[in-house]
């Protein structure tokens, strides 16, 4: 059985910011969310005052954890517009600053006589540590998004702000945000000149309202997108819009802030102490500006809710900062921010949910067709794939191998609270007929491990997946969670395949485990898992057709350490997860529905379960709790509720899935 032959390895904000940044100064069309959100709104601002003059409130600190969603073509991390980490740092400094009222120039405000209406929002901003099912991020508040890797459009292709906002609105938000609750979400991206667009971003939805869509944040669209070279004041940037204040100035709408001058000749911005004035403002007035018979002090140019340059506006006003923090106490997606925040901004929180594996940043994935026998000749008659095939390393070969496993050190997974493998993912080889194909059953088994060194011990589980569903998988030419994330191969060769285990296994509290591809054993049936090519220590053992477990390093002659790309996904068994199973075990029927639609369950076992519906302005809008349920149907009647698109949130105990139901009239 030794296998010493020679191997080849291988604002809309709710007020639109058009920006016609080509002339180097700032113009705007904007919607109006509305009289009715207008008039909720400033009856909660009412309140907040009256209340602060009869003592009974305070101004209250706010935290806002804020994921940057960086649209890009493929380019490396640091060139434009997959802009650096330290690009968006300086942004958030930026917003700190600005939001408490000591940001860049703000000195200047001794000249004027605005000096006693200069604000401290009390709020701040802090990058996202964890994402979603609470996995720390690789960089904190960013997610790095290739256009191309998802067929989306370039965004530079649209040529008017219409169809630039769709693409936005249609395609890039609904796709990637995150859940608006618990995080700002903010992407950045390119953009045609053409499109005159700087940024937008969507104003508060309303709680107690029905029927307001124009300008409001929804569960699909609430945040900000900005153009790329206004982001943060070093890096790749924009003169005059170079010092991170578009992001003020669309976060300031987000928060339910109103441009200074009302958006009309002499308008209303419902703030007291901002001057009334003329129009915007634009480049760097001389102070002071006078308009609209608002001398001798004249325009608050210097004001973030002005069009001036980025270098001549620094602060926000005593009745900006009350309807600041109106918003965040009283309007839906920005209520729980501040609690999220607790885990989501703390470097300490717990990750769960995360792939692990024997690969660094550095790595990258052996040649798949290097993988093969060096000698592919007819001497090889017992080669199951058929006379003169040579087989693969890691994988099917003609030594009738019966199992390849990867070690998993419980150091790698001993920060997560009670972890436990609810799955994982193969990265399989196949191109045009070669590699993983065929119809035999290939199982993921999960085995006890003291160390690298030591063969698997005791079966702890297991579960299967058919040859022909796993070849079903869409290919792809590179990955993001294992080896380095730039990995790229000319052509479509990595067939990643999740398995699910129908429980989760606990993961030892010791030593480790090892985790387990299966090798079928009949003709035209092959399997070939990727591995690492440039591992230091040796995790990968192979079980041979007597039964006996292997060390690969060992059985292929010493020369090479294997680390197989085999990896293995740790979730914590505290807290609420997103789950793939109990999606699976859930189903809406009909969907799209007039309303009425029944929930079909699936559970083999019993469970408890909790169901709610919200509407897209994340209003509950159905609430029920359902005991016992094992393969059951239950009713849904919803008739009364309008036309669009709803999200149906299932929980089972520590797990969670959220569903999306169309009601159509």
């Amino acid at each position: 059985m030794k296998k010493t032959s020679t191997y080849f390895l291988s604002c809309i904000f709710c007020i639109t910011s058009f920006i016609s940044y080509s002339q180097n100064k700032r113009s705007c069309g904007s919607q109006d969310p509305g009289k009715d959100w207008n008039d909720w709104f400033n009856k909660k601002v009412e309140e907040t005052k009256q209340a602060n003059l009869a003592g009974k409130g305070q101004v209250a600190n706010y935290s806002i954890p804020v994921i940057f969603h960086v649209i890009h073509g493929g380019q490396s991390v640091g060139s434009y517009p997959n802009i650096s980490q330290a690009q968006i740092n300086s942004q958030i400094t930026i917003l700190n600053n600005d939001f408490a009222g000591s940001g860049l120039n703000v000195g200047n405000i001794s000249s004027t006589a605005f000096g006693s209406f200069l604000a401290n929002c009390n709020v701040n901003f802090c990058l996202a540590q964890k994402n979603p099912a609470g996995a720390t991020l690789a960089e904190p508040g960013i997610e790095r998004i290739s256009y191309i890797a998802n067929s989306w459009a370039d965004p530079t292709s649209f040529g008017t702000t219409t169809d630039f906002r769709n693409y936005i609105e249609t395609t890039i938000k609904p796709n990637t945000i995150w859940d608006p609750t618990l995080y700002l979400n903010f992407w950045i991206s390119d953009v045609n000149s053409a499109v005159g667009l700087l940024g937008y971003a969507t104003f508060p939805p309303s709680s107690g309202l029905s029927g307001l869509t124009s300008g409001l944040g929804t569960a699909t669209t609430d945040g900000v997108w900005c153009w790329t070279k206004t982001i943060g004041d070093v890096g790749t940037l924009s003169p005059p819009f170079d010092k991170g204040r578009t992001a003020t100035h669309e976060i300031g709408h987000w928060l339910g802030l109103r441009h200074i001058w009302g958006d009309a000749a002499c308008g209303n911005d419902f703030c007291n102490d901002t001057p009334n004035q003329q129009q915007a403002n634009t480049g760097c007035p001389s102070y002071p500006n006078v308009s609209c018979s608002n001398g001798p002090s004249g325009d608050m140019f210097m004001n973030f809710m002005d069009y001036s340059d980025d270098a001549c506006m620094y602060m926000f006003s005593l009745d900006q900062r009350d309807r600041v923090q109106t918003a965040m106490a009283n309007c839906p997606f920005r209520t729980q921010l501040t609690a999220s925040s607790a885990t989501l901004c703390s470097g300490s929180s717990i990750a769960c949910s995360y792939t692990v594996s024997n690969f660094s940043n550095t790595d990258t994935l052996a040649n798949p067709l290097g993988m093969r026998r060096a000698t592919a000749s007819a001497g090889d008659p017992g080669c199951i794939q058929g006379p003169g095939k040579a087989g693969y390393i890691s994988g099917t070969n003609c030594f009738g191998d019966k199992e390849k496993a990867e070690f998993i050190s419980a150091s790698k997974y001993l920060s997560a609270t009670n972890p436990v493998i609810s799955g994982v993912v193969v990265l399989f080889f196949n191109y045009i007929g070669v590699g993983t194909d065929g119809t035999a059953n290939v199982d993921m088994n999960i085995y006890s491990g003291t160390s690298a060194a030591s063969a698997p011990g005791t079966l702890l589980g297991s579960t299967t997946s058919n040859l022909s569903t796993i070849a079903a998988t869409t290919n792809t030419t590179s990955v993001s969670y294992c080896g380095n994330p730039g990995l790229a191969f000319g052509v479509p060769v990595i067939m990643p395949y999740k398995f699910t285990f129908s429980s989760p296994i606990s993961a030892p509290t010791s030593g480790g485990f090892f985790a387990s591809v299966s090798i079928p054993n009949t003709a035209g049936d092959t399997v070939v898992v990727f591995d690492k090519m440039t591992g230091t220590t040796n995790t990968a053992w192979e079980k041979w057709s007597d039964n006996s477990w292997h060390d690969m390093k060992i059985s292929w002659g010493g020369a090479r350490n294997f680390n197989l790309a085999i990896l293995p996904i740790i979730d914590c068994a505290t807290g609420v997860k997103e789950n793939t199973f109990l999606s699976s075990a859930v189903n809406l029927f009909p969907n799209p529905s007039t309303g009425n639609f029944n929930i079909v369950t699936t559970f083999a076992n019993s469970q408890n379960i909790e169901v709610k519906v919200y509407n897209m302005l994340g209003q509950s809008v159905y609430s029920n709790k359902l005991n016992n349920v094992t393969q059951n149907v239950y009713q849904v009647d919803l008739g009364n509720q309008a036309s669009g698109v709803y999200l149906v949130e299932i929980k089972s105990g520590t797990e969670r899935t959220v569903k999306r139901m169309m009601f159509s009239k």
